[in-house]
């Protein structure tokens, strides 16, 4: 999808779809199940979002979430993924979510080597 695309509602596929460069890049994904605990989750998830969308080598994010929770952040390098695990705000986000707000979670890096999709809506 094309930055600008509107989908029903009047939102665009870059609302929900990150804009990443051409292969090859770096993508965090993360899985949780959340515990019965959430206080102050969302506020620290919007705070991250936020922090990471400031820090070199991020490029975009996409998440979704039921019981299962996928968060997938991309990133240029392997470098810019350490900066961000080592950053102090970040760091506090991580021990809270293992003490309080995550039953489970696994996280995985990987190396994009390819993309493709949809890229024109406007037919739907």
């Amino acid at each position: 999808m094309t930055r600008g695309d509107t989908m029903e509602g009047g939102e665009t596929a870059t609302d929900y779809l990150a804009l990443t460069p051409q292969p090859p890049y770096y993508a965090v994904i993360f899985s949780s199940l959340k515990a019965e605990d959430d206080e102050g989750y969302g506020e620290m998830a919007e705070r991250m979002l936020e922090l990471a969308a400031q820090q070199p080598g991020f490029l975009g994010v996409e998440s979704a979430r039921e019981q299962l929770g996928i968060t997938v952040s991309y990133w240029s390098s392997r470098e810019a993924i350490a900066a961000w695990k080592a950053n102090i705000e970040h760091r506090e986000a991580q021990r809270q979510g293992h003490e309080r707000w995550y039953k489970a979670f696994r996280t995985r890096i990987c190396r994009v080597e390819r993309e493709y999709g949809k890229t024109d809506i406007s037919s739907e």
